[in-house]
């Protein structure tokens, strides 16, 4: 008897590491195949039709110049935009010399995206089955999300977005691992995934504060684990939501003040990434010209209609949820309202600030809701005891890949999404051509310039500074030295400076915030030597300019 208790024993423990070793391997097979795919779309389109999101191709600009400007330094990866993706950018740009791509195709940042791309499929499809969903749906849930073309496009293009919904992702599935089972150790993962949020996108504040108070809802309301002397004493539940606020919203506050205090030390301003030269607020001046925008401005009411309908687009997953809750009389709980407030946090933000005039609203800055909800469906099935319900979840994924598969090809709905498929089979639209005359100037510097120092603003010229083969004999935003050289270039050893046309709503420029006159009437201290398509033109530095800003 004892025998066969040992050998049973043994048998157990054989089938369930097997299975444990099926699901790593399943795990394993998802991230790597979601990369693959990232990066066959990635290459694509940075090397073969070579057209770059203009955002995803800046922030491997930022992590170039911490390298390879005039003056290398951690500083010159920017204080405007919270800096982790530039960070990561900056570990393959260690390549560049070897691998040019890296940089003047952007590769750099592809990877970056891909990768997180693929850390999230895992860590999703590792929820499944953790909550013991079947493998099989697990695999069917994880594609239908990583493939839908709107999540799939912002895992190549180099953008923010990629890292910042891994770590959203990854808090919701630590928290309600906590919510379940009260580790100490999930509430950790959750605070610094948070943190790590952060420092991707300024989003992660209004999502950190809903979770939050989805933390102090769990502890004062629906916990019945916290080990207390007397369960009902509101005191012991409000100094154990104190212990679990301290140990989510710490790191993350921490970093706030060491963004402000390095904006405060470096820029001279606390606060240079709200209202600096280059910040978003001044980057969308132009664009606010809108009606639509206009509209909105000092107008909750049409703010709020504006951004229900970019969240509706995505909402498939969330009523998804809603209905199994209702069908699994689990509706009207505290977690369907931590789910809603997760769910609006970031979107509420988006209406403030076009309330307030500073955002365009564009669809991506509403997608997140979609990677919210779904994070949240593993838990909400772990809960559901009639398994023909899956079928509610896997209708309204597909449905949400049918609605957005239509949404990208819609320019008046997702402009900046459809630019992909513009650029698709050799179409091209006005952004890639554009883009392409930047790679023409860079080859007629390094033909005509190689050894001369030319002033530029890397803002509006960072495809220019990627692209030449002599980055260092530059001078850009970020040099030590940039605007007293735009004061008195001569001084500084600036034999040319070349400005881009003022006026459009993309150029910010602080050479021609200095000089207004200089790109349409010149100077007597500068000599035009070269226009380029009526866009950008290059002048020679022929005498001081004696102080006299035009």
């Amino acid at each position: 008897m004892l025998i066969l208790t040992i050998g049973g024993e043994h048998i157990a423990n054989l089938e369930g590491n097997l299975r444990i070793r099926n699901n790593k391997r399943i795990i394993w097979i998802i991230g790597i195949t979601v990369f693959l795919l990232e990066c066959m779309a990635g290459y694509y389109y940075n090397v073969y039709v070579e057209y770059y999101h203009s955002d995803g191709i800046s922030r491997v600009a930022n992590a170039f110049y911490v390298l390879y400007s005039r003056n290398p330094h951690l500083g010159a990866i920017g204080f405007v935009w919270t800096p982790l993706p530039s960070m990561i950018d900056l570990g393959f740009l260690l390549l560049y010399p070897w691998i040019p791509a890296m940089a003047t195709k952007g590769i750099a940042g592809m990877l970056m995206s891909a990768i997180f791309a693929s850390l999230t499929a895992s860590i999703l499809v590792g929820a499944f089955i953790k909550r013991g969903i079947p493998r099989l749906y697990a695999v069917i849930f994880t594609l239908l999300y990583s493939l839908n073309p709107m999540v799939f496009i912002f895992g190549f293009n180099g953008l923010s977005d990629a890292p910042f919904i891994f770590f959203v992702i990854l808090s919701i599935i630590y928290f309600l691992n906590w919510v379940d089972e009260h580790k100490l150790g999930n509430l950790v993962v959750v605070s610094f995934a948070l943190t790590l949020a952060f420092w991707c996108r300024y989003e992660a504040v209004p999502f950190a504060f809903s979770m939050a108070i989805g933390c102090v809802i769990i502890a004062m309301l629906v916990s019945r684990n916290a080990a207390s002397p007397n369960e009902g004493d509101i005191r012991y539940k409000w100094s154990w939501a104190e212990g679990i606020l301290t140990i989510i919203v710490t790191p993350l506050c921490y970093s706030i003040i060491l963004w402000v205090l390095f904006n405060m030390i470096i820029m001279h301003n606390p606060l240079y990434f709200l209202n600096g030269d280059y910040s978003n607020t001044a980057q969308i001046q132009g664009h606010l010209s809108s009606s639509i925008y206009v509209a909105m401005v000092n107008t909750p009411v049409k703010a709020c209609i504006f951004a229900l309908k970019k969240i509706l687009v995505f909402s498939a997953p969330l009523i998804a949820i809603l209905i199994i809750k209702l069908l699994n009389h689990r509706l009207w709980r505290w977690d369907t309202l931590i789910l809603l407030g997760m769910f609006i946090s970031i979107p509420m933000l988006q209406v403030i600030m076009l309330v307030k005039g500073t955002t365009l609203g564009w669809l991506r800055y509403f997608m997140y809701v979609f990677p919210v909800a779904f994070a949240w469906l593993p838990y909400e099935l772990s809960k559901v005891k009639r398994k023909w319900v899956f079928i509610i979840p896997v209708t309204g994924m597909i449905l949400n890949f049918i609605i957005l598969s239509y949404v990208i090809t819609q320019p008046t709905i997702a402009p900046d999404e459809n630019t992909f498929l513009k650029n698709t089979f050799k179409q091209h639209n006005q952004t890639y051509y554009d883009e392409k005359q930047f790679s023409d100037i860079a080859v007629y510097l390094d033909e005509n310039y190689p050894n001369s120092n030319i002033l530029v603003d890397s803002f509006s010229a960072y495809l220019i500074i990627l692209k030449t083969q002599f980055p260092r004999r530059l001078y850009i935003s970020s040099d030590y030295y940039f605007n007293e050289a735009i004061s008195d270039p001569q001084k500084y050893g600036v034999s040319y400076i070349l400005i881009p046309k003022p006026g459009s709503s993309s150029v910010i420029s602080v050479i021609n915030n200095a000089y207004p006159n200089l790109f349409e009437h010149g100077a007597e201290w500068a000599e035009l030597v070269r226009d380029f398509g009526s866009k950008w033109r290059l002048y020679k530095v022929i005498r001081k300019t004696g102080g006299n800003i035009q």
